[in-house]
């Protein structure tokens, strides 16, 4: 009865961590040898069926982790008829970045047209805006009907990685004239988007953090602009050391010395900087 109440995917992950077997069993199976109930033949092949199974199931629970991830889900409704407006502009996802993306083309007069995965947002937010439809973005007919062929820039904002890299790969394929504005949630995100050769990649957090991070050097009593010069400063040695760990992103010793290596050269250059701002102060 409790099991008739769950879907395909929670069954499917059910069997996926009860497949395995456990370590209790290698103690019924020695009792039932000690009373002839087996016979080591039997004993042996059910050891190494248990065994087995628990090295396995990690591997198959990880498998159809990523599968699942992979799965295109049915929709809680059909997906909205999209106007044709003629945009020059498609917005993937209509989260909080999206929403100011479209704030300012709003502002601008620039036609857009928006497409969310989530009934529950776009239902929220359309009773302040229009443009915004119920869609996935990584389906091909939706890109089509959305005027993905005669726009001119797609911006990508939407937070999961894997849904993210789906719809780059799909949108650079089939509308390879678009220029793509891709929102990154971390390094690694970056990377395989530069993979696929993204026009402009934003990293998430990245410039907020550096504005956060200039305040907070001016509120320490830095001169403005010094704080300013100094974030600049930063942010182009992160930029470089980007360039340099995308050549050897897939290979852990590799990315962590060149992590190593630019904050020594990061101390070396704020070392530097520091000296000659001594030196002007003194003059």
């Amino acid at each position: 009865m409790l099991f008739a109440k769950l879907d395909l995917e929670e069954l499917l992950k059910l069997a996926a961590v009860l497949a395995g077997g456990g370590e209790f069993a290698f103690v019924v199976f020695n009792l039932a040898r000690t009373h002839d109930l087996l016979v080591p033949a039997q004993h042996d092949l059910l050891v190494v069926a248990v065994t087995l199974s628990m090295a396995i199931t990690p591997l198959i629970v990880v498998g159809l982790g990523r599968w699942l991830s992979t799965r295109v889900h049915a929709p809680a409704r059909a997906f909205d008829d999209i106007a044709d407006t003629h945009p020059r502009v498609i917005i993937a996802g209509y989260g909080r970045v999206g929403q100011i993306v479209a704030r300012i083309l709003n502002a601008q007069r620039i036609p857009f047209t928006a497409l969310e995965p989530s009934v529950e947002q776009v239902d929220f937010v359309r009773r302040f805006t229009n443009g915004i439809y119920f869609g996935d973005a990584s389906r091909p007919e939706l890109l089509r009907a959305a005027g993905a062929d005669k726009a001119e820039v797609f911006v990508l904002t939407t937070d999961d990685p894997e849904t993210n890299l789906r719809t780059a790969r799909i949108v650079k394929r089939m509308f390879p004239h678009l220029k793509i504005v891709a929102r990154a949630r971390n390094r690694q995100h970056v990377f395989r988007l530069m993979d696929l050769d993204m026009h402009t990649i934003v990293r998430d957090t990245f410039h907020s953090s550096l504005v956060m991070a200039g305040k907070t050097l001016e509120f320490l009593g830095i001169d403005p602009q010094v704080a300013r010069d100094r974030v600049a400063k930063f942010k182009a040695s992160d930029e470089r050391l980007l360039q340099t760990q995308y050549l050897v992103y897939d290979d852990a010793a590799a990315l962590l010395q060149t992590a190593k290596d630019a904050l020594t050269d990061l101390d070396r250059l704020f070392a530097a900087y520091l000296e000659n701002e001594s030196r002007e102060a003194a003059n």
